[in-house]
C-alpha cells in the first residue's frame, strides 16, 4: 500500500532500523562490555560473567517494573507504561470502496442503517472519535493514491492527508460487543468518486514490550542466580584451603 520499504514487517524503514540495531550493539558493546572486561580481570571469566549477568537482569526486574507499574517513581500522577511501547490504540482501516463496505464484520452489511449512527461533533466522546477516525481516512486515501500512481511519500508532489475531506462518519459496535467500529464517507477535494471506508479500533498492546522484558529478565536472573551461588562456593572452598581450579590462563 505504501511505496517506502518495510522490514520483517514492522512499519518501519530499513535504513532506520539497521541503524537503531547498530546503537544498540554499540550500547552493549560500551557500556556492558566495559563493566564485564573490569569484572572478569577481578574474578575470572565465568565468575565475571555471572555477576554481571545476575546484576544487569536484576537491574531490569526493577526497570521493566517501574515502566509497567510506574510505582509513583515521579511523583503521586506517575502515569505506567514509561517504557518502550507497543502498538497504540487506533483505527485500522479495512476496506475502501465506491459503495460497498467490508464483510468482516456482520454490522456493516446493514449500513447506513441500524445500529448505525452519525457521529455527533458536539459530544465529546464522540468527537475525539470522530477526529481520530477522519484523520485516519484521510491518510489512508492520500497512501492509496500515492501507491497507485506510483509516488515516492518523500516526493514534493506526493499526495497529502489534506487534499481529501471526510463527509461523515458513522459509528457501530460489532457482535462481540467490545469493538467499535465506523463508517466514512471521504472524497479528493480536487474531484472523483465518494469513497466509503470500513474501520474497525484496534485497542493496541501499549505495555507489550514492558511486559516481554520483565518476564525475560526474571527468567534470565533466575537462571542465573544459581550459577553463581554455585561458582561462588567453589571460589570460597579454594580461598579457605580447597584445591585450585584448572589453569586456563589470564582471565
Amino acid at each position: 500500500m505504501i511505496e517506502a520499504k518495510h522490514c520483517l514487517g514492522f512499519a518501519i524503514d530499513c535504513g532506520t532500523m539497521a541503524k537503531g540495531a547498530g546503537a544498540v550493539v554499540m550500547a552493549f558493546i560500551l557500556f556492558i562490555g566495559s563493566v564485564y572486561l573490569l569484572l572478569s580481570a577481578i574474578f575470572g571469566r565465568w565468575m565475571g560473567y555471572l555477576v554481571l549477568g545476575v546484576s544487569f537482569t536484576g537491574w531490569m526486574i526493577i526497570m521493566s517494573s517501574l515502566w509497567l507499574f510506574g510505582f509513583w517513581s515521579q511523583g503521586l500522577q506517575t502515569p505506567t507504561n514509561l517504557g518502550p511501547r507497543g502498538a497504540e490504540p487506533a483505527w485500522v482501516v479495512l476496506e475502501a470502496s465506491t459503495g460497498q463496505t467490508s464483510p468482516r464484520y456482520r454490522q456493516f452489511s446493514s449500513y447506513p442503517g441500524g445500529p448505525w449512527k452519525q457521529a455527533d461533533p458536539n459530544n465529546k466522546t464522540q468527537a475525539a472519535a470522530l477526529e481520530q477516525a477522519s484523520s485516519e481516512v484521510q491518510t489512508f486515501l492520500a497512501d492509496q493514491l500515492n501507491a497507485q500512481k506510483h509516488i515516492l511519500l518523500t516526493s514534493p508532489s506526493a499526495y497529502t492527508s489534506l487534499q481529501f475531506s471526510v463527509d461523515g462518519v458513522a459509528f457501530a459496535t460489532a457482535e462481540d460487543g467490545k469493538t467499535p467500529l465506523a463508517v466514512a464517507t471521504a472524497h479528493f477535494n480536487g474531484g472523483g468518486p465518494l469513497w466509503t471506508v470500513s474501520m474497525y479500533h484496534d485497542s493496541g498492546s501499549v505495555p507489550r514490550y514492558s511486559y516481554m522484558f520483565l518476564a525475560g529478565s526474571i527468567l534470565l536472573f533466575a537462571f542465573h542466580l544459581p550459577l553463581l551461588d554455585r561458582a561462588e562456593k567453589k571460589r570460597k572452598e579454594f580461598l579457605t584451603g580447597g584445591s585450585a581450579p584448572a589453569w586456563y590462563g589470564p582471565a
